[in-house]
């Protein structure tokens, strides 16, 4: 705090057993997800020649190693969260314990897009057409 009770920043207060519940229900989360990843694999093995559309086999594992680790991570948080203590948690700390509402895809998809640059823009598509005018 800064003086006469400003607080310095958003700071959220949540108890330590709404902490470890909301951190179990991501995990939870996680867990769905990995188990879908590696059933997708698992398919893409049985069903090589099938017309269903199929993930990489590659992607498939990956994603279902990345689910793993965040359960491995979030677990971990909430092991040393402490349920009958209160927490003062900023935006980075919501971030990594994924505390936050998930985003819509498309709000994600246009994140990533400005992040790497890989977004196509009307600009760049029209720009050789107009030069071979």
């Amino acid at each position: 705090m800064i003086g006469d009770g400003v607080v310095d920043g958003l700071k959220l207060t949540i108890p330590g057993d709404e902490l470890r519940r909301l951190l179990d229900e991501r995990i939870a989360q996680h867990e769905r997800s990995a188990a879908h990843w590696k059933r997708e694999l698992a398919r893409a093995a049985d069903e090589q020649w099938d017309d269903k559309a199929l993930q990489p086999d590659e992607m498939c594992a990956n994603e279902a190693i990345r689910h793993e680790w965040r359960i491995d991570v979030l677990a971990f948080i909430r092991e040393h969260v402490e349920p009958d203590r209160t927490y003062r948690v900023g935006e980075r700390d919501l971030i990594l314990a994924e505390l936050l509402p998930e985003k819509p895809w498309f709000v994600e998809q246009e994140e990533y897009e400005t992040r790497t640059g890989v977004g196509l823009s009307l600009e760049r598509l029209t720009k050789p057409a107009a030069e071979q005018d």
